[in-house]
């Protein structure tokens, strides 16, 4: 399971079980296809930090963990691509549901008509710290992390570079600290 701000009920896990793997999808597509200016055409905000291979790689360890019992905490990297992941499946699922093609749809057993992407970022989400990792540039820093004795995994996006795979890491978390949801914020006829 994935550390959420606010622990996950069966709904939202499968929710978010399907919006990865349909991004997972759709980035093998385009992975397949071997075209760089398409992933960045697709993906321009994921594409500063993941290339195609690596977000694949990462969608599989996080739809293990999120069926996992066991507790992991995310870095601000999966934070990023969970939150693009989400974003986009909420927009494609609104719009179907919408435009009146379906008036609901099925996701794990579960029903799900108009899903808000802000209300659910806001409930289970810690923060949005990790969209900072857009704006990373050196020009601001102070140090230089290329001198002296540096970890070469500090080294990060301001720099041009992709994370390290340590950076891509999900941790244990031995001990949860859920937030508990007011209670008029439940029995909403949208998710979450």
């Amino acid at each position: 399971m994935l550390y959420f701000r606010t622990q996950p009920d069966s709904v939202f896990i499968a929710f978010v079980k399907h919006a990865l793997h349909w991004e997972l999808q759709g980035i093998r597509r385009i992975s397949s296809a071997n075209d760089v200016d398409a992933w960045l055409v697709g993906y321009p905000m994921l594409g500063t930090m993941f290339t195609p291979y690596s977000a694949v790689i990462t969608l599989e360890e996080l739809l293990i963990a999120n069926e996992n019992s066991t507790v992991y905490r995310l870095t601000d990297y999966h934070w990023f691509l969970l939150y693009e992941c989400l974003k986009n499946y909420c927009v494609w699922h609104n719009d179907q549901v919408h435009d009146g093609s379906v008036p609901f749809t099925m996701l794990g057993g579960y029903r799900f008509g108009l899903v808000d992407f802000e209300t659910m970022t806001d409930r289970y989400f810690w923060d949005q710290e990790f969209m900072e990792l857009l704006y990373a540039n050196v020009a601001e820093s102070d140090d230089c992390l290329c001198e002296g004795n540096t970890d070469p995994s500090a080294l990060d996006l301001s720099y041009g570079l992709r994370p390290h795979p340590h950076k891509l890491q999900l941790t244990l978390v031995e001990e949860t600290a859920w937030r508990i949801p007011e209670p008029q914020e439940c029995g909403q006829w949208r998710l979450p």
